[in-house]
């Protein structure tokens, strides 16, 4: 069954992908991404959706993902990008995908309900991933974090006047 949700994903992608870039457009919490052009955010998201088979059941090497989204991260920062707003979107494309498996109605017995846990899961653990490596990469371009992801950042002094 958690395939067959993921196929659902994956064969509605053109319309979700539609539909989220419709909702990250509307909602002020993301007008920053009015700035993108139409195409440019439609084949981002859709490239997340029509491969998510791949993203949450191959077993994606860290590496390939913290590739992936530190440039996306990169590049979110050097457009001017407010970080809350890049996570943001990170959050609303995991809740659509929830949304649309739910309304779907498609989890009728208890084993699909135990299959849509377990895409739960599976999503959880991608995008906390993917949240953490898009806030790396953004952190890297201002100069926060080092390319090793240690630390290099430091507070500014504290006048005690």
């Amino acid at each position: 069954m958690l395939e067959k949700l993921i196929q659902m994903i994956e064969g509605n992608a053109e319309r979700m992908a539609e539909e989220l870039k419709g909702m990250l457009l509307g909602n002020p919490e993301t007008s920053s991404y009015q700035v993108l052009a139409d195409i440019t955010l439609y084949k981002d998201i859709f490239g997340i959706y029509s491969h998510l088979g791949y993203w949450l059941l191959r077993d994606v090497e860290k590496a390939e993902v913290r590739t992936y989204y530190s440039e996306t991260g990169r590049k979110l920062s050097a457009m001017g990008f407010p970080l809350h707003e890049v996570v943001q979107a990170q959050a609303a494309t995991k809740r659509h995908i929830w949304d649309s498996i739910s309304d779907a109605g498609i989890m009728r017995t208890a084993k699909d309900l135990d299959s849509a846990v377990d895409l739960i899961t599976f999503l959880n653990r991608f995008f906390d991933m993917a949240t953490y490596y898009v806030t790396l990469g953004y952190c890297e371009a201002l100069g926060l974090q080092g390319e090793s992801g240690s630390e290099t950042w430091n507070a500014p002094e504290v006048s005690t006047r």
